[in-house]
């Protein structure tokens, strides 16, 4: 998908530079969740899923050459659709530039590569303690899945069943 450019803002694909100002963002994100001491991510981290491995894609939302957000996405796939699923992990902008439609210029462009690789959808989650973020998601169309439940395993739990199936 090409950039986006109107005056002075742009979107456009996030570039390895960029590496620095993402983890600076995600930081800011999961502080505004009461999340940052669970935040994992390292710039080398980053570096290798979206420049080195190339499965998850981001994009820098820029006003004056400033970066002021950005979102980070990756492929599932439904077997319901038969069809790829653009999963946004997260999209944010900063607190000082929001309420200006930026966040809406970024679902978008997302939905612009979305529709570009042919995804029958675009998920994501939101914290039940996010009312702003849900009112918003509400206004702009998106369905709120109540039925859905999120299991997980975390890194230790995935070593641990990875060795009983290796012992089996």
């Amino acid at each position: 998908m090409k950039a986006y450019a109107e005056s002075e803002f742009l979107i456009r694909k996030a570039r390895e530079e960029d590496v620095p100002v993402i983890l600076d963002f995600i930081l800011e994100l999961a502080e505004f969740e009461g999340a940052r001491d669970q935040i994992q991510s390292t710039e080398q981290g980053l570096r290798d899923v979206l420049f080195e491995r190339h499965i998850t894609d981001a994009v820098i939302a820029e006003l004056s050459g400033v970066p002021i957000g950005f979102a980070i996405w990756a492929y599932s796939f439904s077997t319901f659709t038969g069809k790829p699923t653009l999963y946004i992990d997260d999209i944010y902008v900063q607190e000082a530039y929001r309420g200006r439609g930026i966040g809406s210029k970024i679902f978008s462009y997302l939905a612009g590569v979305a529709w570009e690789k042919d995804c029958a959808r675009m998920d994501w989650y939101c914290m039940e303690t996010n009312v702003s973020g849900k009112e918003y998601y509400h206004g702009m169309g998106a369905e709120e899945i109540e039925w859905f439940k999120v299991f997980r395993l975390n890194r230790s739990q995935i070593e641990e069943m990875k060795n009983e199936y290796e012992r089996d």
